[in-house]
């Protein structure tokens, strides 16, 4: 009798304050923005918790989470700081948040299920060497945000780096697409045309929230440029992530029945960002809506609803055929 297929989430976010050793670090200002005080509330973090078991309590959350769901592996994501490009440095007063490499390594080690997707700024000092580390270590993916890391994914500089990840076949997971948790830096590096430079060094690419823009943005529609890609880039790939959440949630319906796009869609849930039923009325009716937004795993949720749009069970579980290093923890 053949195995069912390994079911994976692409895209679950790991945070913290640093209070368990785990050397996580969160700007003053992001910790003023509204996104974050939003998380908070939903997620019932106090102020004493933030202080002392936050970073141990969240790993526990998405533990739950995962065993709770359909799902057998989630990647836990990883963030970088923002790095001068001439002086390889961090540069803090940029930094909204950094969960380090080590970290992510440490979580995925101690919690079967999690899968390690650590962030690297490419252009650190000692970045290739972390490149190598975290290739040894096993990670299945690399984390870009690159309007909040100012990253430029198609700076020539980056070679060497797109050389390493090549040669690994370790994939970059790149956030293209607009961005309204943390404050974005650099817009101008927004646009999926810089994605053919790692695309072709031969890095596996994959654009997270399958580049959508958010609700309320003027940001140019890039659907067709995607599809572009996934024509000319066998090794190219988008996720779902994000997109029932409150500033994608209209993009759904129509990328659910895009065929271009659902055959190199991976699943991805991004949370602690909240998925909903309830913007779906029209489509599902009231009774059905109101069915799913009472699953209490929010991760089932996001499935179900995703599900019901057209997204076929293969996007939970072509991450097999992408993702590096999964014989190290499967």
């Amino acid at each position: 009798m053949s195995q069912k297929p390994l079911k994976f989430d692409l895209h679950i976010h790991l945070a913290g304050t640093g209070c368990n050793n785990s050397g996580c670090w969160i700007s003053p200002e992001f910790r003023r923005r509204w996104s974050y005080r939003l998380l908070k509330i939903l997620h019932g973090i106090s102020r004493s918790q933030e202080e002392t078991t936050v970073d141990d309590d969240w790993v526990k959350l998405i533990a739950q989470l995962v065993a709770g769901s359909e799902i057998d592996y989630a990647v836990v994501l990883g963030f970088d700081a923002v790095i001068d490009p001439q002086s390889g440095a961090e540069v803090r007063n940029d930094s909204q948040l950094i969960v380090p490499f080590q970290w992510v390594f440490s979580v995925c080690e101690h919690n079967r299920g999690l899968l390690p997707g650590p962030s690297i700024n490419p252009y650190r000092k000692d970045a290739l060497i972390r490149l190598e580390a975290c290739i040894k270590q096993g990670a299945v993916l690399i984390k870009w945000l690159p309007t909040v890391q100012v990253i430029d994914p198609a700076d020539e500089r980056l070679s060497d780096f797109y050389s390493i990840a090549a040669r690994a076949k370790l994939p970059l997971l790149i956030h293209m697409g607009g961005e309204k948790t943390f404050r974005p830096i650099a817009p101008q590096y927004n646009r999926v045309e810089l994605l053919k430079k790692p695309l072709e060094a031969g890095v596996p690419v994959i654009c997270a929230h399958t580049a959508t823009a958010p609700l309320g943005s003027s940001e140019p529609d890039q659907i067709e440029k995607i599809k572009d890609l996934l024509r000319g880039y066998p090794h190219f790939w988008v996720d779902n992530s994000g997109l029932c959440n409150p500033s994608r949630f209209f993009h759904l319906p129509r990328l659910a029945k895009d065929e271009i796009v659902v055959k190199r869609t991976l699943y991805g849930s991004d949370w602690p960002v909240p998925s909903h039923a309830i913007y779906y009325i029209k489509e599902m009716g009231a009774r059905r809506a109101f069915q799913i937004d009472r699953l209490r795993n929010v991760s089932q949720k996001d499935i179900e609803i995703k599900r019901y749009f057209g997204y076929p069970d293969e996007t939970l579980s072509r991450h097999a055929q992408v993702l590096a290093n999964l014989d190290r923890w499967i």
